[in-house]
């Protein structure tokens, strides 16, 4: 008989879909690794067959979700990748398992790869974890970051290098052979370069539409760096599933998104650039002129007009972004969702949603909802997320995250 466990004394946050819902006093039965029943007030059960777990009015709710991680970025990461990329693969390593406790620890069960440093990382913490070596969340693994000839990324020292579409297939068949499956393509530039703009395109449909056939024949998908409106449009049009960033989009884009409304999700990485624009990344390097030549303030003001609209016209959305710099330090990642209540008047359930169920969508996978039939896929928290979206980057109020319905890490400091 499967393992069984009773969250009892809970107040459950199922997102389930309403922006308005809010917490309900109940009870969660897990079997082996799904959940079993979900119901308000208290579920009779066996006491003798069933772990009992009071949670004495915590609030229960999905595990969270990253879909734009690099777990080769370590704890201390300065913007250093050609550092990251020639540290000793061992040492490099335990970076990265400290990094996927991380994220186990901070509440994220679930995480996408959006491009390693060292090639195997994505894949090599996928197994650890799958195997319980690790702790760590369930990961879409990714592998090194694809660029086209002359692009952002193209001098070859830290990502492949495509010249035309039969060599950007023959890449992604390759890294999809050895496991990956989320496949990160830079189709344009990133002002913070400037000899490379964010509204500069380096790849063509043609190119694309080889990726997405050759990575959905392997059962992967495809995601993006697409910072200017050109090249999300041609995201858009070639089956991209997850385009990253969005900054700029005019009226070709939102058409073109539009038209995949029920199958594109954008990933914006607010937080990323609202703590470059707010000085955050000052102490190290990223001074006022820089940000100023960046561009960065009118990508952010660009940004933020466009997800108000992104939002009005249905096209979801999912959390995550860059997380890893030290003004975007590892464990800070629902910072993410506070942005999109603060600047995009998100409701804090809506925000949830974009790293809880919109997750779940975007994967294919029972996840996302504290729903019977779903993965017991958990995290308990004090305070009510609900109402104050903010109380997830709390470690103090974070009590406990379950895993495949099993405690996959419990804060000594709430249950020394």
């Amino acid at each position: 008989m499967a393992e069984r466990t009773l969250l009892t004394n809970a107040r459950v946050l199922t997102c389930s879909g309403d922006p308005a819902e809010r917490p309900f006093d109940g009870d969660v039965l897990i079997e082996g690794d799904r959940i079993a029943r979900v119901a308000p007030g208290r579920l009779e059960v066996d006491p003798a067959s069933v772990r009992v777990a009071d949670l004495r009015g915590a609030t229960v709710l999905p595990g969270l979700g990253d879909a734009h991680t690099h777990i080769s970025w370590p704890l201390d990461f300065v913007f250093d990748h050609a550092g990251v990329a020639a540290a000793p693969p061992g040492a490099h390593m335990l970076d990265v398992a400290a990094v996927v406790r991380t994220f186990l620890e901070s509440g994220y069960t679930f995480i996408i790869g959006a491009g390693t440093t060292q090639p195997l990382d994505d894949l090599l913490a996928k197994d650890g974890i799958d195997r319980g070596l690790i702790p760590g969340p369930r990961i879409v693994p990714g592998g090194p970051m694809i660029a086209g000839v002359g692009g952002l990324g193209s001098e070859g020292e830290l990502m492949e290098v495509a010249a035309d579409a039969r060599r950007l297939r023959e890449i992604v068949a390759r890294q999809c052979d050895l496991g990956v499956r989320s496949l990160k393509l830079f189709i344009s530039g990133d002002g913070v370069v400037p000899e490379h703009p964010s509204e500069d395109v380096y790849m063509n449909d043609e190119m694309l539409l080889a990726a997405v056939a050759e990575a959905d024949r392997h059962g992967a998908f495809v995601t993006v760096h697409a910072r200017g409106s050109a090249s999300v449009a041609m995201a858009a049009r070639t089956g991209v599933r997850i385009i990253h960033h969005a900054c700029f989009l005019d009226d070709e884009a939102f058409a073109a998104l539009e038209a995949r409304r029920d199958d594109v999700w954008v990933c914006p990485g607010l937080h990323y650039l609202y703590a470059m624009v707010s000085g955050h990344a000052e102490p190290w390097g990223m001074t006022p002129e820089r940000i100023e030549a960046s561009g960065y303030h009118d990508e952010f003001r660009s940004q933020v007009d466009g997800l108000h609209k992104l939002r009005a016209a249905g096209i979801r959305l999912l959390s995550g972004g860059d997380f890893g710099h030290q003004w975007t330090r590892h464990g800070t990642y629902a910072a993410e969702m506070q942005r999109y209540v603060e600047l995009v008047d998100m409701a804090p359930v809506e925000a949830l949603h974009t790293a809880t169920r919109n997750m779940g969508h975007v994967a294919g996978l029972d996840i996302g909802q504290v729903r019977e039939g779903f993965l017991a896929d958990l995290v308990v928290v004090d305070g009510d997320p609900a109402a104050d979206v903010t109380v997830l980057q709390r470690p103090d109020l974070r009590r406990a995250v379950i895993k495949d319905g099993k405690f996959a890490h419990v804060n000594p400091g709430v249950y020394p």
